[in-house]
């Protein structure tokens, strides 16, 4: 086939492909000349040199269509403004196509662009989740599968793995994968300095890599899908079949973009919309400081996309736009969580606002522990952060992580201090699961994973860094709790209500949407010494018919508390559910012998519902019912000490 070149169609920044030609399209800075340049993919010979012809250009923007090349076997540069660089807006990076590869050194770190040619069929539309039934799972895409059970080897570190798993995440009950930066960044972290040639011309010389950047967090090929993530060759194909496969799970896919200050605006929402049309992406987390959060809102192409950030400004939030898409992302909740569990001068009243934090324009992410800190686990097993691996002396990482030991630094064979830790991941995964909010489990902390206090893993591209989801029982025993918890919140609506609660009785259904009880029903004043709080959720406030009321008797003093249980309408009674220093879940719940009252535990929390007479006697419960309430009695008066 002859080789043409003719003007382009200016339609967007990048390459686009037809059935034989393809177009490049791309701003230039001076009134200099560009050029194209092609190379051979596989070896990296410079193959042709095109200048383009002055009808190609429109402004300061160039754009040119190009027949009678394999584009298969080809990449690119750009020469423009004196200077040879890769495309921004490129769709395919080449030359990273092996994760962390050290050999690139030799090639003096090179990338180029390359072309998605791949034709893709959708077979799975988005869920289109509602964000008050959306249960939020966050995943480093190949620290994911690096030891998680049943993974084909072959599938291990790329997207394979985690479509591999995905029928366990959707049987969970999540229905929204997070996934930390999947876009093309540099993953070897590597220094730079200045020399003189021979030529006595001032050039930068790389240096060997001294790291992994794990994370991949720092600026990226926005456009294109990490090659060592998805297949090297085909990056764009196997990105949408990814996607394609969750959605077909029921299962919504948000992704991490992490954007540095000198990324233009343009190209930052230009990415996303690139995004959301090519690979059907359903939010974006959006990381980085100063962020044009109003244009991108404002875009009419990402209205029916999730954004999540923690920068949105308070007059952008409190806008009415027709339908909630925007979520506030930030540690509020995680916070006054472990300031109680870890008696740091917590409050009941912080901790209360946290859990029914929810707004009619806009919403909020809720966890206990993310990516950036220590592991759920972790955040009641150390003191102190251990970063030392990370070789900056301990000096990275967030010295504020409101964690505890429980009375050892690490690891113990002590089975008092394991059974606080196991009652705290409890009791804050339970506490996550009950917010008003998205709630956000992170990879791994269903399972106890921890990371040995290490509260900054970036470069920890090994056993450290990667979940380690664990087959010993007492792994099993909080994944199926962790089951429990979900399906508890998906058939109990009143915890995950689309509009702000009142305090009041509006439908007139005999109980308001949300009260607050103490050693006296009803009791609504909560104060900032309280370390004790009720909090009962009316059913009919959920979006069942049959929803049932639900009751939180949260204790986070070191002995027990007792609680008024309020008398409910229509011959309803109280059912206890689980308290979170036991794994036993019965989401039928126990009938309680004692519907006056119930006594908590120290550094736990009690369930219960509420709901009317069942055709079958239920088995009473009483206070001997429950085998080791002594023992974990026991247990909390003889850890006093340890936090102390």
């Amino acid at each position: 086939m002859k080789k043409t070149i003719r003007t382009g169609d200016f339609y967007t920044f990048g390459t686009r492909i037809f059935e034989d030609s393809c177009t490049f399209t791309f701003p230039v800075e001076t009134d200099s000349v560009p050029a194209i340049l092609l190379y051979d993919r596989a070896s990296g010979e410079e193959k042709e040199r095109i200048v383009l012809p002055p009808c190609c250009r429109l402004g300061h923007v160039w754009s040119a269509t190009l027949t009678g090349y394999d584009f298969k076997k080809l990449s690119y540069q750009l020469e423009r403004d004196g200077r040879v660089g890769t495309d921004r807006y490129a769709r395919v990076i080449c030359g990273r196509e092996k994760w962390a590869d050290e050999e690139r050194y030799v090639k003096n770190y090179e990338v180029r662009g390359g072309f998605a040619l791949s034709l893709y069929t959708w077979k799975n539309s988005s869920p289109d989740v509602a964000p008050e039934d959306m249960i939020l799972y966050k995943a480093h895409l190949r620290g994911f599968s690096m030891k998680a059970p049943g993974v084909r080897p072959k599938s291990r570190g790329n997207y394979r793995g985690l479509m591999e798993k995905l029928p366990d995440l959707a049987a969970y009950g999540f229905n929204a994968i997070e996934l930390m930066p999947v876009y093309e960044f540099e993953d070897l972290y590597f220094k730079s300095h200045l020399e003189m040639n021979a030529e006595g011309e001032t050039v930068t010389v790389n240096e060997e890599p001294y790291a992994v950047n794990y994370w991949g967090y720092g600026t990226g090929y926005y456009f294109a899908p990490k090659a060592s993530y998805f297949g090297g060759s085909d990056p764009d194909l196997h990105m949408k079949e990814l996607v394609d496969c969750a959605h077909g799970f029921g299962m919504e896919i948000i992704l991490e973009f992490s954007f540095e200050k000198k990324i233009p605006d343009d190209e930052l929402i230009d990415a996303l919309v690139y995004w959301v049309r090519e690979y059907h992406i359903d939010g974006f987390h959006l990381l980085g400081a100063g962020l044009p959060a109003e244009r991108v809102v404002a875009n009419p192409y990402l209205s029916g996309t999730k954004i999540l950030y923690n920068g949105f400004s308070y007059d952008l939030l409190n806008q009415e736009r027709g339908g909630k898409h925007i979520f506030v992302t930030d540690d509020g909740f995680q916070y006054p969580l472990r300031r109680l569990q870890n008696h740091m001068d917590g409050n009941a009243a912080e901790f209360s606002e946290m859990l029914r934090r929810q707004n009619r324009f806009y919403g909020f992410v809720n966890y206990a522990a993310s990516n950036t800190g220590m592991t759920l686990y972790d955040a009641y097993s150390y003191g102190d952060k251990h970063n030392e691996k990370n070789g900056e002396n301990n000096r990275d990482g967030n010295n504020y992580n409101v964690s505890a030991n429980n009375g050892y630094e690490g690891e113990t064979k002590n089975k008092v201090t394991n059974r606080l830790r196991l009652t705290s991941v409890r009791t804050a995964l339970l506490s996550v699961l009950v917010s008003q909010g998205i709630p956000m489990v992170n990879s791994g902390d269903g399972s106890l994973n921890s990371q040995s206090g290490n509260n900054n893993p970036y470069c920890q591209d090994n056993s450290l860094g990667w979940p380690d989801f664990g087959r010993k029982g007492v792994n099993q025993a909080m994944r199926d709790y962790l089951r429990g918890l979900i399906a508890f919140r998906k058939s109990h609506t009143c915890l995950s209500q689309a509009d702000p609660v009142r305090f009041s009785d509006y439908l007139h259904a005999g109980l308001p949407d949300l009260s607050y009880h103490g050693r006296e029903p009803w009791i609504m004043g909560i104060g900032a010494e309280k370390k004790a709080l009720g909090i009962l959720f009316g059913g009919a406030y959920g979006r069942h018919e049959e929803d049932e009321d639900v009751m939180l008797l949260y204790n986070f003093y070191y002995g027990e508390e007792t609680f008024a249980l309020p008398t409910l309408p229509g011959g309803k009674k109280w059912y206890f559910v689980n308290n979170t220093a036991d794994f036993a879940w019965n989401a039928e719940g126990e009938l309680l012998h004692d519907q006056k009252a119930a006594i908590v535990p120290g550094g736990t929390c009690t369930v219960l519902i509420g709901k009317g007479p069942k055709t079958k006697p239920a088995k009473e419960r009483t206070g001997e019912s429950r085998e080791n309430a002594a023992e974990q009695k026991i247990s909390i008066q003889k850890a006093v000490p340890a936090h102390e």
